[in-house]
This record gives C-alpha cells, sequence and structure tokens, in this order.
C-alpha cells in the first residue's frame, strides 16, 4: 500500500511536470525560461496557469514529506541515497 501511495505521487508529478515544462519550467534544473511562459488574455487564464503551479507545487511537497516519513520509517539514509545518484526527494519550482 506504501508502494501504490509513492507511485501514484510520483505519477502525478510526472503528469504535472510536463504542463511545467509547457509554462516555461525546467524540473530538471529548477529554473524558468520566460520567453515560454504563455501570454495570457484574460485573467482567468492566468488564474489558471497559477493553480497549476499551485498543484504541482502541492504535489511536490506531499511527496516530499511522504518519501521522509518513509525513509524515518524504514531506516533509510536519503543523503546516502543522494550521493549514489539515486533520485529521492523532488524539489519545488522557484516563484516565478
Amino acid at each position: 500500500m506504501e508502494y501504490n501511495r509513492i507511485k501514484d505521487l510520483a505519477d502525478t508529478i510526472r503528469y504535472r511536470s510536463k504542463l511545467m515544462a509547457y509554462y516555461g519550467f525546467d524540473v530538471q534544473s529548477g529554473k524558468w525560461d520566460n520567453t515560454k511562459f504563455p501570454v495570457t488574455k484574460t485573467d482567468s487564464q492566468m488564474e489558471g496557469i497559477r493553480l497549476d503551479i499551485q498543484r504541482y507545487n502541492d504535489a511536490v511537497q506531499e511527496y516530499n514529506e511522504y518519501t521522509e516519513y518513509l525513509a524515518t520509517t524504514y531506516g533509510i539514509d536519503i543523503q546516502s541515497e543522494i550521493r549514489k545518484g539515486r533520485n529521492v526527494i523532488f524539489r519545488p519550482p522557484e516563484s516565478i
């Protein structure tokens, strides 16, 4: 059951990261390319983009918290895993 939750959270982040890439966010480097950010015609379009970014950030935060919970529950050294090159924790984007 724990594996299913972590997999679901990771899938959600992968799905939402595609939207973030469309908005100009590079999920690998954590940097924005403002030239790719869409020009909105209405405030509701901008609000939709803001909500997409917020949902991505919320999913990343939930994933981070859950991986930390699993790491402490099962005694996994997160820093050691990162040094081994394993992608353990996603980082949320900086604000626009």
